[in-house]
């Protein structure tokens, strides 16, 4: 669970700190007043997307902290974003990877806000969300992974396969490119020793005229007669010791010099024929460098990928069979595992519409009608499947098609075979459709609540943060909404941003959202409220605090906790 929240500078919040608590909290607030900061600090802490607009107007960076209880330990996550743009994370105080982050949060947090209303229209996460009731994500990953396997084999059968001569000519240029390469003999930071070289080389004449002026200047009398006069003193005056060390380093020290400028200059030697050598070597470097890469070690690894290419190209006929051998292992493969997840699919559809049917009748949707599309569309390359073209399956019915199948080859990506489509039908009547095409704002909301409690029964406890589910939604059928958030509650620890007090009323904890200033800037502070101060709030929410109010505030506190 998340134990702490410290927000600071981040967007509307200068220094929020946060104690939570499992179960049920509510943020509350008027509108404007920054309720989705809690969310979207939570997000971001965990790695969401955001830029430098986040950071708090005169702030230089935005921090936020949370503190995690998870499997008997804590964990503190942190996460600093500058002014400039710059995003760091820390994990126990740590510098941490985006990466170390997002793995934290995987199979602990889920937050639904408006975008992922909308997103639960799409096909894709309604598979998604069957696959994770129905506990099928290992077998899905399975799939995934043979379905990238035989992707790779058929992209390179494919490259097999391509117009012979162009192979051939691709070989011919690949083995041309590889051989001059190889002729070259280059070795790694070649061209600036012979640079060096043909700088010497070049300026030799010149180097030993300088290498004779240096050792007569230092086989001057004069140098000899300053040696003789320090001795002198040294001689006289015992203080001036020092005088005579160092005129003895200096002694010793143009002794080197002088051996060293002589061997210098006896290793100096204009030789035309070395110098051409040179310059002929660091042209043709050039050329390869133009041609295969700005490196000696960029034309290298250049020559080890042409030799690679070749390699796969001179070996194409033996290479084919044994991938069309990989491909029909890998498609059987697949066939078998993709067709025992679709059923496992099949299987599971009719438990999530009767969950999800059980909780939209108590959220006062009793006359919806739930039920789950498969769709497999044929491909002659796919892998084949005992599946029909297109079944639904409602909650009463059973998930096997009745009658036998023949296999046959489908349409497949890294999910399956299997294209899921959740149908409702909202009013009495009414055929089920596309939930895109028959949910309002309102029971989108409601339909998201009820798929998150029963996905959450099947899961394990996790933080489920949710913004403004109840959007939509009248106060009329708010206590059914704060209902079903409290039997989420049980299993998960439930964040809810919510602008009903009939929601509001059935929270664990409630927390108010309020704007402040102080004339010079504004910003929004979250503190929790009970008692009487709740009372106080919830009567806010129902259109201010008078007698009246406060008396109804009384009865949705006393509804909320009678026993459901």
């Amino acid at each position: 669970m998340l134990e702490r929240l410290d927000i600071t500078s981040f967007a509307v919040a200068r220094d929020v700190a946060l104690d939570l608590r499992p179960g049920l909290t509510v943020f509350t607030g008027e509108t404007g007043a920054g309720k989705s900061l809690i969310v979207d600090a939570i997000a971001f802490v965990f790695g969401a997307r955001m830029g430098r607009d986040v950071v708090a107007a005169g702030a230089e960076r935005a921090t936020v902290r949370a503190r995690l209880a998870r499997g008997g330990r804590t964990v503190t996550v942190e996460r600093t974003l500058t002014i400039a743009g710059r995003s760091s994370y820390r994990i126990d105080g740590e510098p941490a990877r985006l990466e170390d982050v997002r793995a934290l949060a995987e199979g602990f947090l889920d937050i639904h806000g408006q975008s992922e209303q909308l997103a639960i229209l799409r096909p894709a996460v309604q598979l998604a969300a069957l696959d994770e009731f129905a506990g099928l994500q290992d077998k899905r990953a399975a799939v995934a992974a043979l379905v990238r396997e035989l992707r790779d084999v058929r992209r390179r059968l494919h490259a097999l396969r391509t117009d012979a001569r162009e192979r051939e000519r691709l070989v011919e240029r690949l083995g041309y490119e590889v051989a001059e390469i190889d002729e070259a003999a280059l070795a790694p930071g070649e061209d600036e020793a012979l640079r060096a070289e043909q700088a010497r080389l070049g300026n030799a004449a010149r180097l030993r005229e300088e290498a004779e002026r240096a050792l007569a200047a230092l086989d001057d009398p004069a140098a000899g007669e300053a040696l003789a006069a320090v001795r002198a003193i040294t001689a006289r005056d015992p203080s001036a010791a020092d005088l005579a060390d160092a005129a003895g380093i200096y002694e010793t020290a143009a002794a080197d010099l002088r051996r060293a400028l002589r061997a210098y200059r006896d290793a100096l030697d204009e030789d035309p024929e070395r110098l051409a050598f040179v310059t002929e070597r660091l042209d043709r470097i050039a050329r390869l460098l133009r041609k295969y890469g700005d490196t000696i070690e960029a034309v290298l690894a250049y020559r080890d990928e042409a030799a690679a290419r070749l390699a796969d190209l001179s070996g194409a006929e033996a290479s084919a069979g044994e991938l069309e051998a990989a491909d029909a292992r890998l498609l059987a493969e697949l066939a078998e595992r993709a067709g025992a997840l679709s059923r496992a699919r099949r299987a599971a559809a009719g438990r999530l519409a009767a969950a999800i049917a059980a909780e939209l009748d108590e959220l006062a949707m009793g006359g919806a009608r739930l039920a789950v599309a498969f769709t497999c569309e044929d491909d002659p390359a796919g892998p084949a499947v005992a599946l029909p073209d297109y079944e639904v399956i409602a909650s009463e019915q059973a998930a096997e098609p009745a009658g036998a199948l023949e296999p046959v080859p489908r349409a497949f990506t890294e999910t399956g075979v299997d294209r899921v489509e959740f149908l409702a039908s909202f009013n009495p009547g009414e055929p089920p459709r596309p939930l895109s095409a028959v949910a309002s704002g309102g029971e989108t909301s409601r339909f998201l609540l009820a798929l998150t409690v029963a996905l959450g029964q099947a899961s394990e406890g996790r933080l489920e943060v949710l913004d403004e589910v109840d959007e939509g939604v009248g106060g009329r059928t708010g206590a059914v909404v704060g209902r079903a958030l409290r039997r989420l509650a049980r299993r998960h620890q439930v964040l809810c941003i919510t602008h009903l007090p009939q929601v509001a009323a059935f929270a664990d904890a409630h927390c108010v959202v309020e704007k402040r200033t102080d004339g010079r800037r504004t910003w929004s502070d979250v503190c929790e409220v009970a008692g009487d101060a709740r009372r106080a709030e919830l009567a806010s929410m129902l259109g201010g605090v008078t007698p009246a109010n406060l008396a109804a505030a009384d009865d949705l506190l006393a509804s909320a906790a009678a026993p459901a």
